[in-house]
């Protein structure tokens, strides 16, 4: 398996504020840090590398997750185009009593991979969090070697959940995978 494959779990993981080992990473020339203000702009290139992520993107996000804010968007763009973001929100879906955030469906476009943009990603959602006077992010993700990354920066591993259905199905390889497994679960035997 790769890194960043889809696994047929979600491993959750929390976060604590004052636990983040930070990255010293920097953008290299040509990249900088967006918000929200350019959505507009770069709307047609999320939309797109969203959908290499989660196959079924379909539907705008915006009021459909639990805390979301106008500034909940952290956007790296190359040289005016979109290359990286996720979604940091105030709330969590697990209903923590105390003021946890999440993050939310990280993307980056193959192409510029490997420049660290997700642990500057994470390091200015961090940031942000601080800000808004969270005392920690709740991360919930099902790719393979992600959860090991978040625990070098200083998550802690909270809950694993198999998946069942999902409304982000499996990626296409996977699905093709799948078929055999679903056959035999309907036939009742193994082909």
């Amino acid at each position: 398996m790769e890194f960043g494959e889809e696994l047929d779990k979600y491993v959750v993981l929390k976060l604590p504020l004052d636990k983040y080992k930070g990255t010293t990473r920097t953008l290299e020339a040509g990249f900088k840090i967006a918000g929200f203000e350019v959505r507009e702009k770069i709307r047609k290139d999320e939309k797109r590398l969203l959908k290499l992520y989660f196959c079924n993107w379909t539907a705008p996000y915006y009021g459909n997750l639990r805390g979301w804010r106008y500034d909940c968007p952290i956007y790296i763009l190359y040289q005016g185009r979109l290359v990286s973001g996720l979604y940091l929100c105030d709330q969590d879906e697990f209903n923590e009593k105390e003021r946890w955030g999440q993050l939310h469906y990280f993307f980056t476009d193959p192409a510029f991979k490997g420049k660290g943009l997700h642990s500057i990603l994470i390091r200015e959602a961090i940031h942000r969090a601080k800000s808004w006077n969270l005392q920690g992010v709740i991360i919930n993700t099902d790719r393979y070697m992600l959860p090991e990354t978040y625990i070098k920066w200083g998550a802690i591993p909270w809950k694993e959940t198999k998946k069942t259905t999902s409304s982000m199905p499996l990626t296409s390889s996977k699905v093709f995978w799948e078929l055999p497994k679903r056959l035999t679960r309907s036939l009742g035997r193994r082909l």
